[in-house]
């Protein structure tokens, strides 16, 4: 279709009426006697891409990097509603979402980060129009009105700067044209009440001044089943919501077989009246599925700006506002793993008699289905970011050229999301409250050579700032609660960087490049005010009634409450000042060696990459019993990488092929990896538990309070010694016949953690060594002390392959093209956490037997997708029938393991549709 968009035209402007050869398509010339094809069956060179991975306009098959593109019209087919739906586009890429802050986590070649919070950094850094973005949240409505998403992997140090250890993705928008009006409009409908609207309009206002306004409008209902739960504690948040729902009639409790009657809250907890044969158990209440977890409803729009007034000189300006209203995402079941997980009957002396039944999803949930949730809790993700972003482009005179990148970014977020979903007794929430967000400001200058010169080279100076704030609150209903106010977390980093490239001769190129950059980071006046049972301020606790042994907590005081009652921070006795400060600084250097050919790129390089330490939180509290003053550091040290990659480039088969290989072999030292954990130990007056963690009653049923020892948990990062990392990634695109085309890629991934790491066990320790909670979570428990070296890095499957195939029908008389198209993706086994539980089964004293290890371990096997469709076009219009995920599949992208399940973020169910678009 862009092909004969552009031979019209030509023809438009072409005088004499000639039709003239687009450049670049080739087809093959008739035989002797044979009938000439007409032009649009004529097999088509794959087209040239031209990508600004080295910070200059070059062609994607002169460049040596290994860098993947994808045009808005690529991103359109594949259903791309977010940076997340490119992650099988990508050798060795991984994207998933952390849902309790509803941040992507990208990884690339084995690398990600898993810190998700405002200190946390990303090792993929992420780019809009050649500025860095800094918060992972605000790449989720990016992706409409793009001229290209270019993904380059590898260190991307020296031009990109920080946080780019291995690669970037550069979102790169679609500029305003001067030379003709222009306008589009599309509609989609599918499953799940999918129904999306984008359009954009082009103005050339004057030869000289152009305006470009897109826009973009989605919306889906739930993709899961949704429960709310009238039996867990805690009703303030959804009373309103379910009314008065009816109880199960008494003594048939242990009968009952609907639905409503399979949560872990139903059968367990204290407050259920199960000595009066269940009468006070209720039935669930269905959630509506359009504001349920896992809903979509968003909007984003981008005014665009270009004054050219000469050759010499442009100046582009943009706009962007993206807003996403929605109930968030929650963190699932894996059932597929856990289906016909045991359960074994115990003689008196502790002999296991065997398997008697299952304890699967069936057995806890409405439904043997990780598509479900039972919460209290009504789930909210609010986010608002604006973006500006400008790039002045001057040659100044012959050969020399000035550059300037600025971009401002602003996001404002809200959330709140049910933690523990019925799993156990311990109601928890997450919230984070208005006034939660971040501003940052970048501006970079560049010096620029152009033209076919024996030394091309780039230089500039970048400096940035950012600064975070979070105000929110963790409240475990029947425990410890803290609110968090951060009003001032700011980072400041300065970077000067060069990188020229010599050609010796026309075929031996040398690549040398140089960034110095500088970082520091600091919290000012950041406080955590504590609240638990020992001070005091829980006001459903009656102080007398435990002094005497007993508790006061009453559900009914507790559920008179009004829902924001934990948002204010006067209720809060005990306060922990968290100012920190930290910087470093770091030089990465680039040596790149390249041969090219008049068809192909032979190219070598050795580069390094950094990501500076952090601050972490500072954890500062009282002893409630002993009166002893506790202080705690979370800070981190920075991670460095060192990758060697030897790569090559060519057009084959008369450039009806083109094809690019790279192997990399890369060393990390003090990878940076978050995880929650306990720090510091005080005392807490608090429920007493059993050794099965379940709340000890007195006679009244009522739960026991008593002084024992408390760990103090933070979400903090550790730097993991050593790891190894090396790779093959093979990327094709064929022509093979008249309007046909293949296109994918190979890769090959191997990882290792290769220096000694001690450190503690923490996937779902209480399961696994039949702990307590406070004994699964003490740094000097020494039977979960654990030695994880020669682990493999989390999802890293060891090969992986995608193959898109396409063929183009141009009905004989009609002005027609019918494209279907099918794409298959296929997935090694892999781990979703660095710990590999398999390997750990002789070193380590699980409680869990052997054969049951995988029912909730973090192997992920072997997996693969289909997509397909079917695109026609004629004339200003076209249409699309799509699926993807056709076979339904089910795939865990991150989590880890609790309450002896696996839970996390998964891929979307089979969804379908129709796209309608037009060109005015």
């Amino acid at each position: 279709k862009k092909e004969k968009k552009k031979k019209k035209k030509k023809e438009t402007k072409d005088k004499d009426g000639e039709k003239k050869e687009e450049e670049g398509a080739k087809g093959d010339e008739p035989k002797d006697g044979e009938k000439e094809k007409p032009e649009e069956m004529q097999p088509l060179a794959p087209e040239t891409i031209r990508v600004t991975a080295t910070r200059v306009e070059t062609d994607l098959m002169k460049t040596p990097v290994a860098v993947s593109a994808f045009d808005q019209d690529t991103l359109d087919r594949e259903g791309v509603h977010d940076v997340r739906d490119i992650a099988q586009m990508v050798p060795n890429m991984d994207i998933a979402t952390a849902n309790g802050q509803t941040t992507p986590i990208i990884s690339l070649r084995g690398v990600r980060s898993t810190n998700t919070t405002e200190l946390g950094d990303p090792s993929v850094g992420v780019h809009l129009d050649g500025v860095y973005s800094p918060r992972m949240q605000g790449i989720l409505g990016l992706m409409f009105d793009n001229e290209r998403v270019e993904v380059s992997r590898g260190p991307q140090g020296t031009l990109f700067g920080r946080n780019s250890t291995v690669g970037s993705i550069n979102i790169i928008s679609a500029k305003p044209k001067l030379d003709a009006f222009d306008s589009t409009l599309s509609v989609q409908y599918g499953n799940y009440n999918h129904q999306e609207l984008q359009g954009m309009i082009n103005v050339p206002v004057t030869e000289t001044f152009g305006l470009r306004l897109s826009g973009r409008y989605y919306e889906r209902d739930s993709y899961i089943d949704g429960y709310w739960d009238p039996n867990q504690y805690d009703q303030r948040f959804i009373s309103d919501t379910i009314g008065n729902p009816a109880s199960i009639a008494p003594g048939s409790f242990e009968e009952c077989t609907s639905p409503e009657c399979y949560t872990r809250t139903q059968h367990s907890n204290w407050w259920i009246d199960q000595a009066n044969g269940g009468s006070d158990v209720r039935e669930l209440v269905a959630a509506d599925d359009d504001d349920f977890y896992m809903n979509a409803e968003e909007w984003a729009y981008r005014l665009s700006s270009l004054w050219q007034p000469s050759d010499q000189l442009s100046l582009n300006v943009s706009f962007q506002h993206f807003r996403s209203d929605s109930a968030g995402g929650l963190d699932l079941i894996n059932c597929d793993k856990l289906e016909g997980r045991p359960v074994y009957e115990f003689d008196d002396e502790g002999n296991n008699l065997g398997a008697v039944g299952t304890n699967d999803c069936g057995n806890m949930f409405p439904a043997d289905d990780t598509y479900q949730a039972v919460v209290n809790v009504p789930g909210k993700f609010y986010l608002d970011i604006m973006y500006l972003r400008t790039q002045l482009t001057w040659d100044i005179k012959d050969n020399l050229r000035l550059v300037y990148l600025g971009g401002l970014e602003d996001q404002d977020r809200e959330s709140t999301q049910d933690m523990e979903q019925s799993l156990n007794a311990w109601d928890q929430v997450m919230t984070f409250l208005p006034g939660t967000g971040s501003r940052s400001w970048s501006s970079e200058i560049q010096f620029q050579s152009y033209g076919n010169n024996k030394l091309n080279w780039i230089a500039g100076v970048n400096y940035f700032h950012e600064k975070t704030e979070t105000f929110g609150f963790f409240d475990n209903t029947i425990d410890e609660k803290a609110l968090w106010d951060q009003p001032d977390r700011a980072t400041d980093a300065g970077a000067l960087f060069a990188q020229g490239t010599y050609s010796f001769t026309d075929q031996w190129h040398l690549t040398l490049g140089l960034r110095y950059s500088d970082e520091t980071k600091e919290d000012k006046g950041g406080v955590t005010y504590l609240c638990n049972v020992a001070n005091g301020c829980a006001p459903e606790v009656d102080r007398d009634v435990i002094d005497a042994g007993l508790t006061g907590f009453s559900r009914e005081d507790l559920n008179d409450l009004p829902e924001e009652y934990w948002e204010k921070k006067w209720r809060y006795p005990e306060v922990s000042p968290n100012d920190n400060k930290g910087s470093w600084s770091h030089t990465d250097w680039r040596i790149g060696l390249d041969y090219e050919l008049e068809n192909a790129l032979f190219y070598s390089y050795l580069a390094t990459g950094f990501k500076a330490g952090g601050i972490g939180d500072v954890f500062e509290e009282t002893n409630p019993r002993t009166g002893d003053r506790i202080v705690a550091r979370t800070d981190y040290e920075p991670e460095e990488v060192l990758t060697f990659e030897l790569g090559y480039k060519q057009r084959l088969l008369g450039d009806k092929l083109n094809l690019s290989a790279n192997y990399f072999y890369t060393d990390y030292d003090d990878m940076q990896y978050a995880s929650v954990g306990a720090i510091a130990f005080t005392e807490r007056f608090q429920p007493l538990q059993d050794e099965n963690g379940d709340p000890i009653l007195d006679p009244f049923g009522n739960p026991i309070f008593g002084w024992v020892t408390a760990p103090i948990i933070a979400f903090f990062t550790q730097n993991v010694p050593g790891a190894e990392i090396q790779g093959l990634e093979i990327e094709y695109d064929w022509r093979p016949w008249a309007g046909g085309r293949i296109h994918g890629y190979v890769s090959w991934l191997d990882t290792e953690i290769t220096d000694d790491w001690i450190t503690k066990w923490n996937y779902d320790p209480v399961s696994y060594f039949g702990l307590s909670f406070e004994d699964s979570i003490d740094p000097e428990n020494e039977a979960l002390e654990t030695n994880l070296k020669g682990n493999e890095l989390a999802v890293s499957p060891e090969y992986s392959v995608r193959m898109t195939l396409e063929h183009a029908f141009f009905p004989s008389g009609q002005d027609l093209v019918i494209v279907p198209w099918v794409t298959a993706f296929w997935e090694d086994d892999s781990y979703l956490t660095i710990w590999n539980v398999e390997k750990h089964t002789d070193d380590m004293d699980f409680v869990i037997r052997n054969s049951d290890i995988r029912y909730t371990d973090d192997k992920r096997d072997s997996w693969y997708m289909l997509h397909a469709g079917v695109r026609l076009f004629s004339g200003d219009w076209s249409a699309e029938i799509y699926g993807y995920n056709l076979t339904n599949e089910v795939v865990q992208y991150w989590g880890a393991a609790a309450e002896q399940v696996a839970k996390g973020s998964f891929s979307v169910p089979r969804t379908y549709g129709v796209r309608i678009g037009w060109e005015f």
